[in-house]
């Protein structure tokens, strides 16, 4: 049969072809229980082929956009949908990448486009758990919120370091607790912490929150808070979580 290059994403898995169609849902399905419910793709852009167009951060056009509505689809963040590869789109592209098990790049390269086509599911961190919860994956380097059970925003975050620190004539090290816990309260601005300054953070023990931070690095940085890519990541953030939720760290 003669493939068509023109809105159609074509993949080899376990010996046979499957396809996205503009304006259909995507074929072929799971294989596996760790696999999503596979969901309605957007419109693919008509002059090119997704799977064969390498994206970089900065670059512009139809590719970006489809991919940014694809990643909204699967709960992930990409900012305004605007056609353009900024830093919102690239925190969105590492967390997808991370629950994929690629290696975060801001390169959309081949391998990332098959995923989008069959994405998996985020790491579970516990067994059961409240329906509408945060878990913060400290391994993978994830934070995942759920409502009734389903999930609503997958995003990678920077926990703590592990690294001995002092501040204000006291020292300890930066660790992020493991446990259940709940929301406690929010501020809805900045923070001036002892520590730092944290945007909208959300406390779920103590002094430790998840809070938007302009330094989101690809590994744990922080002094034992969540870090959350900002400005629009943590204002979604901000906005799916009210008090007394479940958050659970492992």
């Amino acid at each position: 049969m003669r493939r068509i290059l023109l809105g159609l994403v074509p993949l080899a898995i376990a010996g046979t072809i499957s396809t996205v169609l503009p304006g259909t849902a995507e074929a072929a399905v799971t294989r596996a229980p760790d696999r999503t419910r596979q969901l309605a793709a957007p419109r693919a852009p008509q002059d090119v082929t997704a799977a064969a167009k390498t994206l970089h951060y900065g670059d512009k056009g139809a590719t970006v956009k489809y991919l940014q509505q694809r990643l909204r689809a699967l709960h992930y963040d990409p900012g305004t949908v605007d056609g353009k590869y900024g830093k919102d789109l690239r925190f969105a592209v590492y967390a997808f990448q991370r629950v994929n098990h690629i290696s975060p790049s801001s390169t959309v390269g081949p391998r990332t486009w098959r995923a989008l086509t069959h994405p998996a599911a985020p790491p579970r961190i516990i067994k059961g758990g409240a329906a509408n919860r945060v878990e913060v994956s400290r391994k993978h380097q994830l934070v995942v919120v759920y409502e009734r059970n389903q999930v609503k925003l997958i995003t990678i975050t920077s926990t703590g370091s592990g690294k001995r620190y002092c501040s204000g004539g006291s020292c300890g090290y930066a660790r992020t607790p493991s446990g259940n816990f709940r929301v406690q309260r929010k501020i809805n601005g900045w923070r001036h912490a002892p520590l730092g300054l944290l945007y909208k953070p959300i406390y779920f023990h103590g002094g430790y929150a998840l809070h938007g931070n302009p330094s989101v690095p690809l590994y744990p940085a922080s002094h034992g808070c969540a870090r959350i890519p900002m400005y629009h990541t943590a204002d979604l953030l901000f906005r799916l979580i009210p008090v007394g939720t479940a958050v659970y760290v492992r």
